[in-house]
């Protein structure tokens, strides 16, 4: 029996990010099923959507609704599923766990609302951003989930089109909780993230499915595609007694 990915949003099959990521899961048809789940449906009943799914990845937006894709990528996070947020999915991550650590009743992304309090200001707009494709770079953290799946390499450039990343003064209060930045830019800026409390939870501001440099499998895909099918290996198994 295939493994199965939910794909959390709300699909353009005209938008890059979103084919890309269609046609790099088409090339693991022997391994996966896939399934787009829009955000929508989400609202309620998440459990009950998400829960034959053995790995969940936050794709790029626009979605439909701001509460469906944060209860998926919460019901991925507190059941320690594995997951994989790109750009998009990255900004809506942080809204999650912003929302969780404060306790708040709501949250908001500065697309929504710019005259947020101080405590429930999550994201920023990154120090380069533009709806065009351009390279970005970042420094893995050694010792990081992620410095291991790049190989401890000195420098990784990826395909990035997105505007918002974590807002500077949440970076120590989200590390205290467990959700660490893992590599940077040479300006200090965050690119990726992960939740080391989790097996894989990590959270990208580039789309690794648009790497043209890769000519095999990307490193994180492949990284995480390895941990869909390592836990739902573990379930298969039946302990001794």
């Amino acid at each position: 029996m295939k493994n199965r990915i939910a794909i959390l949003g709300n699909i353009n099959p005209l938008y890059e990010p979103h084919y890309s990521m269609n046609a790099f899961l088409d090339g693991l048809e022997d391994r996966f099923n896939y399934e787009w789940v829009p955000t929508e449906v989400l609202v309620e009943d998440t459990a009950q959507v998400l829960k034959n799914f053995g790995g969940i990845i936050a794709g790029s937006g626009p979605y439909k609704s701001k509460e469906g894709v944060i209860n998926g990528i919460r019901y991925a996070r507190e059941n320690n599923i594995p997951f994989l947020g790109t750009c998009s999915g990255f900004g809506y991550a942080v809204l999650e766990f912003g929302q969780s650590i404060f306790n708040l009743p709501g949250v908001h992304h500065p697309y929504e609302r710019t005259d947020l309090e101080p405590g429930e200001t999550f994201l920023q707009p990154l120090g380069f951003c533009s709806r065009d494709m351009h390279t970005i770079s970042f420094k893995p953290l050694p010792g990081s989930l992620t410095g291991l799946i790049y190989g401890e390499v000195a420098l990784v450039q990826e395909e990035s089109h997105c505007y918002y990343g974590i807002k500077d003064e949440m970076v120590p209060v989200f590390g205290e909780n467990g959700f660490v930045v893992s590599g940077r830019s040479d300006d200090g800026e965050a690119k990726i993230m992960e939740y080391n409390k989790n097996d894989f939870f990590i959270i990208t501001l580039f789309l690794p499915q648009l790497n043209p440099r890769l000519t095999a499998t990307h490193p994180l895909l492949k990284a995480f595609c390895n941990s869909v099918e390592r836990v739902e290996m573990t379930k298969t198994v039946t302990p001794d007694h």
